[in-house]
């Protein structure tokens, strides 16, 4: 089957990789080129006990997706032959008031009711577990099932595997409409126009922009997040895992290089970084981890998140057609969601 993916973000590469693998055509169009929008100011975190919490209708999917992430990173090694940097070391959520302690705790108990384990550590055992954090700290609970992943190591090699599969890639290309019949499906590139069997709408904040015909505009609202990238003072102890607090959360790199993040702002589609947003997340990231402002400040970047206005990703067919598959509307959990949306891509694609 010919397929056409729109957007070559985490959600579309990794689409791309999984119909190619499965013997699909594939054609990817993107306005910027792989993993230049949003994913390239993504930190990587995987802690869906984090980001989601009991009621929360994102936590199933996102628990899934998870499970499936240790296959997922080493079946994209084996395939695209590239490394990809991926830890499940744990996250390390740091309490710095006594609402907080009271807060991790009873995350800590509805936790073990799930069968998730976690350690709770007292303000001394925090600091010795993990001697980066601040000795104001009163405490932190600790949950080994998360992790992070680089997510430019991870949309290089998604990109790669895909292309060895067979899948073309094309930049700058920015799809304007999306008009299917019983026979096909034609995506319109300003003047010109291509066709195939399927289409798979991957554009995240850009997806109200890609006119679907028969169906609404998808109800996807951008969110500004700026990310630090800082490189770590040679003679300080660095985080061994990802460091969450109210206010921020940090992701240590093998390279010496600590992301900190990540601001949420409603500002349209302005992609600007500003002053208020670094000193607002060096503030946060100064209060657990101290050495931060010794740090070296490498670059800031700014990513849109697609926030779906009705609470969950969108992903699946098209109202209008089956032959126009969403993947979009992952705001926060594009990342962490990505086997999960390209397995459930290729399903809706071969129904």
């Amino acid at each position: 089957m010919n397929v056409i993916v729109i957007g070559a973000g985490v959600i579309g590469a990794s689409a791309a990789d999984a119909l190619a693998g499965a013997g699909h055509a594939v054609h990817v169009l993107d306005m910027r080129g792989p993993g230049r929008g949003a994913s390239q100011a993504s930190a990587g975190v995987l802690a869906p006990f984090i980001e989601a919490h009991d009621g929360d209708p994102w936590l199933d999917l996102c628990v899934e997706s998870l499970s499936l992430y240790d296959a997922f990173i080493e079946g994209l090694r084996v395939r695209s032959r590239r490394p990809v940097q991926y830890q499940r070391s744990g996250t390390f959520e740091v309490a710095v008031s006594p609402d907080d302690v009271a807060r991790l705790n009873a995350l800590r108990a509805w936790l073990a009711a799930r069968g998730v384990t976690s350690e709770w550590f007292d303000g001394a055992a925090a600091k010795a577990f993990e001697p980066a954090i601040s000795a104001a700290a009163l405490g932190a609970l600790n949950i080994p099932l998360h992790g992070f992943v680089s997510v430019p190591d991870l949309v290089g090699a998604l990109t790669h595997a895909a292309s060895l599969a067979g899948a073309s890639f094309e930049s700058p290309a920015e799809a304007v409409s999306v008009t299917s019949s019983n026979a096909s499906v034609t995506v319109s590139i300003g003047s010109r126009s291509l066709s195939a069997d399927a289409v798979v709408v991957a554009t995240g904040s850009w997806s109200s922009r890609v006119k679907v015909n028969g169906a609404p505009a998808a109800d996807i609202r951008p969110i500004r997040g700026q990310l630090l990238h800082l490189k770590w003072p040679e003679d300080q102890a660095m985080p061994q895992r990802v460091v969450w607090s109210p206010r921020c959360y940090t992701v240590p790199w093998t390279d010496g290089s600590l992301l900190v993040g990540a601001t949420v702002e409603d500002v349209g589609f302005d992609e600007r970084s500003t002053v208020s947003g670094v000193h607002d997340l060096m503030a946060a990231a100064g209060d657990v981890l101290p050495a931060v402002w010794r740090a070296t400040l490498h670059e800031v970047r700014v990513g849109l998140r697609p926030a779906p206005v009705g609470g969950l990703p969108i992903i699946g067919p098209s109202p209008s057609s089956p032959r126009v598959i969403l993947a979009t509307g992952h705001y926060r959990n594009g990342v962490l969601m990505a086997p999960l949306t390209a397995k459930k891509v290729v399903e809706a694609v071969e129904r």
